[in-house]
């Protein structure tokens, strides 16, 4: 086995000068234009910082509409061109992010959850991070039913009571506390049910928690006159992002065409013209989904595999990068260190 300094000095340069050569572009991912708390999944960059990623993209005129991606001409060895892209239409989207695109000029692609249009609660992952990792005290023990069987979940530490220090990213670390590893067990439970039993579950969990089903209002998604207006933006094109937000592998083919064609029928009603491009939910997929993809004609499809886009990169499966909340040195420096793109940027 090769030395880490072997690594290093040899493997690690040898990997940036590929890049460097390699043609290439990017797809920004955001979730929330918002600051939280407690964020395990790095939903959240701020309006600060977000305000910093977006003039940065407008000075360097690198930002472009996702729908270029169907084709080659945004890629280039500089690495100098850019999409932007929300997932799940959240409220702030609009209220607090579409300002900030405006006043630069970037487009942004929102895709939306046609079912969720108007909800009056959160998303069961929000609800389940309210209930687990927000909430005061809690009891050492869970007796809930997920997928009609009766599961049983313990707090085997003093994290019911204390809970631990500092924010935890449940991306890239593993659960530090019996309450994270909680929070960890019912997402991988709920993640993969059907949409009604998601939201049961979690009114359940909320509930043995001590907390409110009702969460708060900022965290719910936009409303379908809100999504409506946007047919006629010049900046902002809508996408398709399933009706429930289904784990589209764990469910069967004709699920997964009830998913994505119903979202496709709604969201075309509701702008009135066509939807070219799809976002899928947890960016899992299968061939099945990407089959029906094909069938309903929509060119480019994204996933939220975290590396740049290559002239060989599936445009079925387009890789995407999650923005952190940071400001624009930092934004940029990852970019340019971690993705081979947009080099030069200050």
């Amino acid at each position: 086995m090769k030395s880490k300094p072997f690594v290093r000095r040899v493997v690690w340069p040898l990997r940036r000068r590929w890049r460097a050569l390699t043609p290439r572009a990017g797809i920004l991912m955001y979730h929330r234009v918002a600051t939280e708390a407690v964020d395990p999944w790095n939903l959240c960059v701020s309006p600060e910082h977000f305000e910093q990623q977006i003039e940065l993209l407008a000075r360097r005129r690198a930002a472009v509409d996702l729908g270029a991606f169907a084709g080659e001409d945004v890629i280039d060895r500089k690495g100098s061109k850019l999409a932007v892209t929300f997932d799940d239409a959240y409220r702030d989207n609009l209220e607090v992010a579409l300002p900030i695109l405006e006043r630069h000029g970037v487009p942004a692609t929102i895709f939306v959850i046609s079912d969720a249009l108007g909800r009056t609660r959160e998303f069961w992952w929000d609800a389940l991070c309210r209930a687990v990792l927000e909430s005061g005290d809690l009891p050492t023990t869970l007796e809930i039913t997920l997928g009609g069987h009766e599961r049983s979940f313990v707090i085997d530490d003093d994290s019911a009571a204390v809970m631990a220090p500092g924010r935890w990213n449940a991306d890239r670390e593993e659960p530090r506390t019996g309450r994270e590893r909680l929070y960890m067990d019912l997402w991988n439970a709920i993640v993969v049910l059907p949409p009604a039993d998601q939201d049961a579950a979690v009114a359940t969990i909320l509930l043995w928690a001590g907390m409110p089903v009702a969460g708060p209002e900022s965290r719910r998604p936009a409303t379908r006159e809100q999504i409506a207006a946007l047919a006629d933006h010049p900046l902002v094109r809508i996408g398709n992002h399933t009706r429930h937000h289904p784990s589209l592998p764990d469910h069967d083919a004709a699920r997964q065409r009830d998913e994505i064609a119903g979202c496709q029928r709604a969201l075309e009603d509701l702008a009135g013209g066509p939807i070219d491009r799809m976002s899928y939910p947890f960016g899992r997929n299968d061939a099945a989904s990407r089959r029906i993809i094909a069938e309903l004609g929509i060119p480019v499809a994204c996933t939220s595999y975290p590396a740049a886009i290559t002239r060989t990169t599936p445009r079925d499966q387009l890789t995407r990068l999650q923005v952190l909340d940071q400001d624009s040195e930092s934004f940029a420096r990852w970019l340019r260190d971690d993705h081979a793109l947009l080099e030069g940027a200050a």
